[in-house]
């Protein structure tokens, strides 16, 4: 590995990192902040259209639909792009708002399944998965059929995740808010409701692939006090 320099204060190793979901706000905002950390992001998305987006945040475009294509699509599209080692796959995709069960079950749950898949046989073994707080407990019945399943699907993926020999990490905001990264969170077990703004979740992700501690550990996270680097080098706690 090289070393590359992004500022006088911030010296970090050069890592290949692909994140599926780029075109979404937090894969957005996330590019953008391994991109300004001086890595090489490839960035999957679903539609064609979405390119210049992802283009514009900093990424290298990979065209990837997780619902009509393949784990071996995934892999073979990564390898090509990356034109060498990948060293982190970040799974940010959902089915979004509005969306049904059925997507439900083919995106968020399909969806990180086929990237897991994918990170196998691209040799990766770093996972950083973005999951929200309380989909390790039980989805309880709340009468919203979307929000049940999505419960589900994000209970499954994590406890599949959990069961691989990947190099993992699953990062679980509360209530998604678009105000600006404060780079101060709270992080632990059990914290409870609470909001966590879209900007400190991509830096929690960018930090967590920079911190051991992070390694096979689910974590809640809001916005807080600490800073980002300090509270996830906490963990090893």
């Amino acid at each position: 590995m090289t070393r590359t320099s992004i500022d006088s204060q911030d010296h970090r190793t050069r890592r290949v990192v692909a994140v599926v979901g780029a075109h979404g706000k937090i894969g957005q905002l996330l590019t953008s902040e391994l991109a300004r950390r001086g890595h090489l992001v490839l960035g999957v998305h679903r539609k064609p259209e979405q390119a210049d987006a992802v283009r514009g945040a900093g990424a290298t475009s990979v065209l990837h639909d997780l619902e009509a294509g393949t784990a071996i699509d995934l892999a073979e599209a990564l390898r090509v792009a990356a034109d060498g080692d990948i060293d982190a796959l970040v799974f940010t995709a959902g089915a979004g708002p509005g969306s049904g069960p059925a997507r439900k079950a083919t995106v968020d749950l399909g969806g990180s399944v086929q990237s897991i898949e994918a990170a196998r046989r691209a040799g990766v073994t770093r996972f950083v998965q973005v999951s929200f707080i309380g989909a390790d407990r039980e989805a309880a019945p709340t009468g919203d059929e979307s929000w049940d399943a999505y419960h589900r699907a994000k209970r499954d993926a994590d406890a599949l995740l959990r069961d691989t020999e990947l190099d993992w990490t699953i990062v679980r905001p509360g209530s998604l808010t678009d105000d600006d990264a404060t780079g101060r969170v709270r992080v632990g077990q059990d914290l409870g409701r609470g909001s966590t703004s879209r900007g400190n979740v991509a830096l929690v992700i960018a930090e967590a692939l920079e911190q051991p501690a992070t390694v096979r550990r689910a974590f809640d996270v809001l916005d807080g006090e600490t800073s980002v680097a300090e509270a996830l080098a906490g963990l090893a706690g």
